[in-house]
């Protein structure tokens, strides 16, 4: 960057308002990034050996956590002149059943035979009832069992007529017990179905829709009627036209795989005007922030990283006597 560019910085920094106004003389101390690039294989394959040859040649099936991943994958597409289904890096955790209370792992089941069916694709709430467990959608509303440390035998679990969404219920339970209700052993199991006549919300869950570097899925949107599992075993994600859409992972279809690039680093000088000491470490910090957001807004990304470069004697900025204070 050659010249100069001058713009104003507001901030405030332990209550107090700063003007610090901003000179730049050259290249910056910032890390910028393009963290995935995206690669589209036409060979078809089913998801598992997707990702196998994805993690040999790359990284893994694509994730795409953010709309610039968008765009790139998208002009990964339309540069190859491709507008069909193909496999990304989403996936059901449809074995990761756990209990509310403590997060804790799933032991002994007593799940009704056939289940847990995900009949409806969404079905990550499980319900008891005098049969067993059930695992059902957990916006549908249903009676519930708290359970309260607090008390002792058989009275630390409560049964509440009220009907609610799964997570109604556990905020209800939290709130004024301990937790929904585990199932952990016979006799648990034989008190808690002691107290159903129907299904019954308790504690047990499992994860939503992820990318297979376990963070859950967002960004983009799901086709209208996704994910269904209406075919069974729908539990692996593809991407079609920008939108997401689910299949069972033994359809063969191409995919996108990612590679993680390291970012570009250079240099910029900067001269700091400001009343305030500019080595305070809150003021570096709300400078640097200041910076990174300005540099987001220009280059229309949220990849960057910006970070101070020390000088020869140990401080970021080297006072210039007379020019440092605002008039």
């Amino acid at each position: 960057m050659k010249g100069t560019s001058d713009f104003i910085l507001n901030t405030s920094v332990m209550e107090r308002r700063l003007f610090i106004l901003l000179i730049f003389t050259g290249f910056i101390p910032l890390v910028l990034s393009v963290p995935h690039q995206y690669y589209l294989i036409q060979q078809r394959k089913i998801w598992s050996d997707a990702q196998a040859y994805c993690r040999a040649t790359y990284t893994d099936l694509a994730i795409i956590d953010s709309n610039d991943n968008i765009v790139r994958l998208q002009n990964e597409a339309q540069k190859q002149q491709f507008s069909s289904s193909a496999w990304i890096g989403l996936y059901n955790p449809i074995n990761s059943w756990r209990w509310s209370m403590g997060n804790e792992p799933l032991g002994t089941t007593w799940w009704c035979s056939g289940q847990p069916n995900n009949i409806v694709g969404h079905d990550e709430c499980g319900a008891i009832g005098p049969w067993g467990w059930n695992d059902l959608d957990c916006t549908s509303p249903h009676s519930f069992v708290c359970f309260d440390v607090s008390k002792t035998g058989n009275q630390r679990y409560i049964y509440i007529s009220t009907t609610m969404t799964w997570l109604d219920a556990q905020t209800y339970c939290r709130q004024h017990h301990t937790d929904l209700a585990s199932s952990r052993n016979a006799t648990e199991e034989s008190v808690i179905q002691g107290l159903t006549s129907g299904w019954t919300w308790f504690g047990l869950f499992r994860d939503y829709w992820k990318w297979t570097d376990q963070t859950n899925f967002s960004t983009i949107s799901w086709m209208s009627g996704k994910p269904d599992n209406a075919l069974r075993n729908g539990n692996c994600g593809y991407i079609n036209n920008s939108q997401a859409a689910n299949a069972q992972c033994s359809d063969i279809m191409a995919f996108f795989c990612y590679a993680e690039i390291t970012g570009r680093q250079q240099i910029l000088k900067m001269k700091v005007r400001s009343k305030e000491d500019a080595n305070d470490p809150a003021v570096m910090t709300a400078i640097l922030e200041q910076i990174k957001e300005k540099l987001n807004n220009l280059l229309r990304t949220r990849n960057i990283t910006v970070k101070w470069r020390k000088q020869p004697d140990g401080v970021v900025f080297n006072k210039l006597k007379g020019k440092n204070i605002l008039p």
